[in-house]
């Protein structure tokens, strides 16, 4: 008998170990964030914005595969002399998943895990609201100085979902 309850514990912790790892995978697929349409105008953009960066996720990076990418337009654009914002264009899309992270590099040419890895000098900036749509992340000025790259990244299982480099627009 003491076999038999021994056995059914294990079973169901076990069980419930498998069911929680599960459910931490399919959470995001199954209730993903709604779709995210904020502008620059909710954080005082308009007609004096400027914009100092653009750029593009790399569909082809070799850290990427059917479970991990990103793709889609960034901006980084000047809305006031104090006010910086980083916006992912309504184009931006992300394979769903737990925990992403959005970080500015030191450095170009972010395309798997072992480049983010090795940029000691990048700065975590925020959550992702939302695998899709227009989102706008307030940056300072102090943390966009010598950065070169976006990245988003996830935290839960140190994974490169994608990158996008800077290009100046000016």
């Amino acid at each position: 008998m003491k076999k038999i309850v021994l056995s059914l514990a294990a079973g169901v912790a076990v069980g419930f170990v498998a069911g929680a790892g599960s459910m931490l995978i399919a959470f995001p697929y199954l209730f993903p964030p709604p779709v995210v349409n904020e502008s620059l105008e909710q954080l005082g953009g308009g007609a004096s914005e400027t914009t100092l960066y653009s750029g593009v996720f790399r569909e082809d990076a070799p850290g990427q595969d059917f479970a991990h990418w990103a793709k889609g337009g960034i901006r980084v654009v000047q809305v006031s002399n104090d006010n910086v914002v980083i916006h992912l264009k309504s184009d931006f899309e992300a394979s769903p998943g737990p925990n992403y992270w959005v970080y500015l590099n030191s450095r170009t040419g972010i395309d798997e895990e072992a480049d983010f890895l090795a940029d000691e000098q990048r700065v975590r900036l925020a959550k992702l609201r939302s695998f899709r749509g227009s989102q706008v992340y307030p940056v300072s000025m102090n943390q966009l100085s010598d950065k070169q790259a976006l990245t988003v990244w996830c935290e839960t299982f140190d994974q490169y979902i994608g990158s996008a480099d800077f290009e100046v627009t000016r």
